[in-house]
């Protein structure tokens, strides 16, 4: 399955109906190639409240999907302290965790831990685990862009108060208690919604 956002609306591509609550409200439709930039469309318009996309081959639709954008690569962590406490950001007025672009020639776990380090100024970080990816799109000079972005479970035995990156747009950067973390009414983006839901049930 893939859960694409756009315009923080899920377009999803599965084999079988996606029944979470994120995604009840979309419209069910099947694979069509001819179809395909339609429904993107679709997802962008105001009315739209997104598509759930059931086919056979996943893969060879989500290429499909893929051929209608210029993909940037990103790469980022979902960060616990030795307390229990998850690494939020606030950015352009919404919470968020820390990731950013992959810089040529760099591995992605790397460049997720220089993006916590450099957005939230926390180090001594390690990977515990390769998370899902999340997937979302804009547009930007009549150009349709879709964000691919590597998330990593990370643990850190700091608890010192983050630095928030200023210039990166980040006014604010703390440790919250991942227990107490109300995850569904968070203002937060879509893709950042669902990668922390799917969190909840993990841990």
């Amino acid at each position: 399955m893939y859960k694409i956002f756009i315009n923080e609306k899920p377009f999803i591509i599965s084999q079988v109906d996606a029944t979470e609550n994120l995604f009840s409200k979309c419209k069910r439709v099947d694979y069509n190639p001819s179809k395909m930039i339609e429904y993107i469309k679709d997802t962008e318009g105001m009315r739209s409240n997104g598509f759930v996309m059931i086919c056979d081959d996943v893969e060879m639709a989500f290429k499909d999907f893929f051929t209608h954008f210029v993909c940037i690569e990103a790469a980022g962590g979902a960060v616990f302290n030795h307390e229990g406490e998850i690494l939020l950001i606030k950015r352009l007025g919404k919470w968020d965790l820390p990731k950013g672009k992959i810089d040529g020639g760099e591995l992605r776990e790397e460049a997720a831990m220089r993006e916590v380090t450099e957005e939230c100024g926390i180090e001594k970080l390690i990977i515990e685990k390769k998370l899902e990816n999340s997937y979302h799109t804009y547009r930007m000079h009549n150009h349709r862009f879709l964000k691919i972005t590597n998330w990593y479970l990370m643990k850190t035995p700091e608890n010192k108060k983050p630095t928030p990156q200023l210039e990166e747009n980040i006014t604010e950067a703390d440790w919250f208690d991942w227990k107490k973390l109300d995850v569904e009414n968070l203002d937060t983006y879509s893709s950042i919604k669902d990668i922390l839901l799917t969190l909840k049930k993990s841990l």
